[in-house]
């Protein structure tokens, strides 16, 4: 039996705390939970947690794990990224779901990832 009980938080280094608030909660519409100056944001996304800590000196090491949302339609929000001129790659059928990686401010991956139903 595994002593872990959930996931409480993931976290990304980042450069610019406002910048990358300003993404976060304007672009992708996240809610923030919370914040302490420039050295930690909080935002809440359904019943997990996505953090950002810095400010940074240099960009993060790109690697380690990467968010993935669930979103409803992926094509929406494909162009929703579009309009705010995020770096993205296209839509990839998965067989079963659509997928998209794109790219924070300092370059960290993030997913949208559609399940397609039938």
């Amino acid at each position: 039996m595994s002593l872990i009980e959930g996931v409480d938080v993931v976290f990304y280094g980042i450069c610019n705390m406002n910048r990358s608030v300003a993404f976060y909660e304007g672009v992708l519409g996240l809610e923030l939970s919370q914040r302490a100056g420039n050295d930690w944001a909080q935002f809440t996304v359904g019943s997990t947690e996505i953090g950002l800590y810095g400010e940074l000196a240099t960009p993060p090491h790109q690697g380690g794990a990467t968010v993935s949302f669930r979103v409803s339609d992926i094509k929406v929000f494909d162009q929703m990224l579009v309009d705010a001129a995020v770096q993205k790659d296209v839509v990839e059928d998965m067989g079963g779901a659509l997928s998209l990686e794109f790219y924070d401010p300092d370059g960290n991956k993030l997913v949208a990832m559609q399940v397609i139903e039938g």
